[in-house]
């Protein structure tokens, strides 16, 4: 009977924890409309949502329930790659929108 208790609540653990890992979302890539279309302003408000998304990941990083019951169940590992998932669209379209500024000879 203990011994049953002992797995259920194992695998019930587990299963929580699976739940457990953060999702930050993903940035897309500048559509070749979004590249032709954009104006030097909707440039600088999409830097602006870039930077806010990123701010966002960093401040998720801080560690609450879902941090400890993440590492409870994989280590940390599913929250690590999300959140690097994350920085990492974030960064390309970043660098997509810095490149298409500079093309259209925007103002910093």
């Amino acid at each position: 009977m203990i011994k049953k208790s002992v797995i259920i609540l194992v695998v019930g653990g587990l299963a929580l924890s699976a739940c457990a890992t953060k999702r930050y979302g993903r940035m897309q890539p500048l559509s070749q409309v979004e590249k032709q279309s954009y104006t030097c302003r909707e440039i600088a408000i999409e830097i602006s949502k870039v930077e806010a998304f990123q701010k966002q990941v960093t401040d998720g990083t801080k560690t609450n329930s879902k941090s400890i019951a993440g590492v409870i169940g994989d280590l940390g590992i599913g929250n690590t790659q999300e959140k690097h998932a994350a920085r990492k669209t974030a960064d390309a379209r970043l660098k997509e929108l810095q490149a298409l500024s500079a093309g259209k000879n925007c103002a910093s």
